[in-house]
């Protein structure tokens, strides 16, 4: 009896402790599997993927992505997913979902991925908008769509020139959208009709990851070139895909074709009254993107207006025209300031013009007898002098823009496309469009125009670097350093604080690109003649990496600072990904970015930049002061060369002040 008690309070304590185990190994597992990160992943059925980039996608920091680049890895289920261990990489099998896990060195569980398989239905390249079918196609790499030339407005060509666009006649079958269209019609020395392009030119192109998925934000992009040039087919796949939205890059009219206002042209509607039609064009191409971007997978109610130059400029112009409300929901300014000009200026500006098209016609001996024939004419024989205008007489009228209004007056605030006052009715606290703004700049703005312009005024002797004086050098190399400045205060300081000052004004994010400015990353020439030049933020993000004068930086821009150079490319578009998402530029794993405050001690501006191998962006109190400029540049310079550089090569240009401070 004794015994079998014995055994039983033996079993009994054996029982104890294994149940004892037993829980004690669960509970065990259970605060494991609590502690472990999981990632999730979708992949194809029949696909293959490394699982380092299944890692370097995540969102894990770059300590924990290097940890687990080192795992060990086993499946779970291997009729779901098969792994290859030796390769690191996984195939999936079958649909389903099954975890894939990764053991430290010490075969303690350190992470999981949790694989999804699924068949993918490929996206179709035809899409139905409202005026027919399109087609498109698929870009080289196979990542993205691409659907060229999709009509918004009729030609402007005939009866609809010097109108506002028309609306498009509906197709019937499938368009063929495959291939790019001509550019709006613009002068050209170089082409024997003295111009290239179309007024059938009301076009836009879209850009779009190779995906399934909709809703997603919308960029539109409108091109530079100072309104008198440029095109709209900027190639935009890859920014698309990495940014994740929908990209619409718009074609509109430059030029004459595209700001003329003259009262001889005022018997339309009160809009075309204004001389804006490329204005109007942008309007038409946004209500555009309203009614038809949800066919391309775009969310219409999440679209954000960009453009760089001429075409940032535009944008800006679009923040203060009220019938664009609700067109647009958030704003990129790349090198886009405050510019407009008086129909008073375009009625005369465009006289001048048309007594040279006289003169040019032999109907005159000079301009100035051409001008008091305009000057005496009638309306009615006005209209049909602008009528009968070649394209080739139009498009030579407003050939060049040279960052002077006074080439080219556009913008007309007319009262009706945009306010009589200008952008004051921003700080006169009228209705605009209060919208969140990102700012960007580039440190080296005016190298190409200080380049292409000293020789002209007198400056240099040659704009051949090898044949510079030291003292041409040392005047070209301060006019593009004072000279940047002053544009990129335009551009930056002087919007920002406009904006900044309206207490209803939504978030303002600026930046300033400097990659190519330091001697160590690129050269010595380079970075004191070229740098960050007008539009390199914009070639960046596009993923295009321009080289100005190779013949003396062969080497400037190359296989040493390919990394920096991709590195600085992929934060830049992960920071405009988010904001387009949210209207906020910051996320995970990136430098928080503040917005815009002119408080003195404050970072307030992204300094966009990168070393040979890594980005250096970080944030800066950097503020420029339009007054200081000019102070620092007669301490620098001699007042015979102060009055060269501000009096030639600065006077007249749009982010100059009229009167443009003495010699200190």
């Amino acid at each position: 009896m004794r015994r079998k008690q014995s055994q039983i309070v033996t079993f009994v304590l054996v029982m104890s402790v294994l149940f004892s185990c037993v829980g004690g190994f669960g509970g065990n597992l259970q605060a494991e599997a609590k502690n472990v990160r999981t990632l999730k992943y979708t992949l194809e059925k029949g696909k293959k993927v490394s699982i380092s980039s299944i890692i370097n996608q995540s969102s894990l920091s770059k300590k924990k992505k290097k940890k687990a680049r080192n795992c060990i890895w086993k499946i779970k289920n291997k009729k779901i997913v098969k792994l290859y261990p030796k390769k690191k990489k996984i195939k999936a099998i079958k649909n389903g979902s099954t975890y894939l896990k990764g053991y430290n060195s010490k075969k303690k569980l350190y992470i999981r991925i949790r694989i999804k398989v699924e068949t993918v239905k490929n996206p179709s390249l035809t899409r139905l908008t409202s005026k027919g079918f399109v087609k498109g196609k698929k870009n080289s790499s196979k990542h993205a769509m691409i659907w060229y030339g999709i009509p918004y407005g009729a030609s402007t060509a005939g009866k609809n020139r010097f109108r506002a666009p028309q609306d498009v006649t509906p197709w019937s079958g499938v368009k063929q959208t495959t291939s790019m269209r001509k550019r709006a019609i613009q002068y050209s020395s170089s082409d024997s009709n003295g111009y290239i392009g179309t007024e059938d030119c009301l076009y836009v192109n879209v850009y779009r990851p190779y995906t399934l998925e909709t809703n997603l934000p919308v960029l539109v992009y409108l091109h530079g070139g100072g309104n008198c040039s440029g095109t709209a087919n900027v190639d935009f796949t890859e920014m698309a895909r990495e940014t994740n939205s929908v990209i619409v890059s718009v074609s509109y009219r430059l030029g004459a074709f595209g700001f003329l206002s003259h009262p001889a042209l005022q018997d339309g509607t009160p809009e075309e009254k204004s001389g804006n039609f490329a204005l109007l064009d942008v309007k038409k191409a946004l209500q555009w993107v309203q009614t038809d971007i949800g066919a391309f997978g775009g969310n219409n109610q999440n679209v954000t207006l960009s453009g760089f130059s001429g075409g940032a400029r535009m944008a800006l112009l679009c923040l203060i025209a009220p019938s664009m409300k609700g067109l647009f929901h958030k704003a990129i300014i790349l090198s886009g300031g405050f510019t407009t000009s008086t129909p008073e200026e375009g009625k005369t500006s465009v006289e001048s013009k048309l007594a040279r098209v006289l003169v040019d016609r032999g109907i005159y001996p000079d301009k100035q007898t051409a001008k008091s024939y305009i000057q005496s004419a009638t309306n009615e024989e006005l209209k049909g002098l602008f009528q009968s205008l070649t394209k080739a007489e139009l498009a030579k009228m407003y050939k060049s823009f040279d960052l002077k209004m006074s080439e080219f007056p556009h913008g007309f605030t007319d009262g009706t496309v945009l306010p009589k006052q200008g952008f004051s009715v921003i700080s006169q606290g009228g209705t605009y469009n209060r919208v969140p703004v990102m700012l960007g700049s580039d440190m080296t703005e005016f190298a190409t125009f200080g380049w292409n312009g000293s020789a002209d005024v007198g400056i240099l002797s040659s704009t051949e670097p090898a044949v510079l004086t030291s003292n041409e050098q040392y005047l070209v190399g301060t006019g593009i350093q004072y000279g940047s400045m002053l544009q990129s205060h335009f551009y930056i300081e002087n919007v920002a604080s406009v904006l900044y000052d309206d207490i209803k004004h939504k978030s303002i994010y600026a930046f300033r690109n400097q990659w190519g400015t330091n001697a160590s990353v690129t050269d010595s020439f380079y970075s004191r003649y070229v740098g960050a030049y007008h539009g390199q933020s914009r070639d960046f993000l596009l993923g295009n990496y321009k080289h100005y004068k190779i013949n003396y930086s062969p080497d400037a821009v190359s296989a040493k600072n390919m990394a920096g150079r991709e590195a600085l490319t992929k934060q830049m578009r992960n920071y405009v990904a988010n904001f387009l998402l949210t209207g906020n530029p910051n996320g995970n794993s990136l430098i928080q970015w503040n917005s815009w405050n002119p408080l003195v001690g404050i970072d307030k501006i992204m300094m966009f930049n990168a070393g040979k191998k890594a980005v250096t962006s970080a944030m800066s109190r950097q503020m420029y002061d339009r007054d200081e400029i000019f102070r620092n540049l007669s301490n620098v310079t001699a007042e015979s060369d102060y009055d060269l550089l501000t009096q030639s090569l600065f006077a007249d240009r749009f982010f100059v002040p009229d009167l443009i401070p003495s010699y200190y």
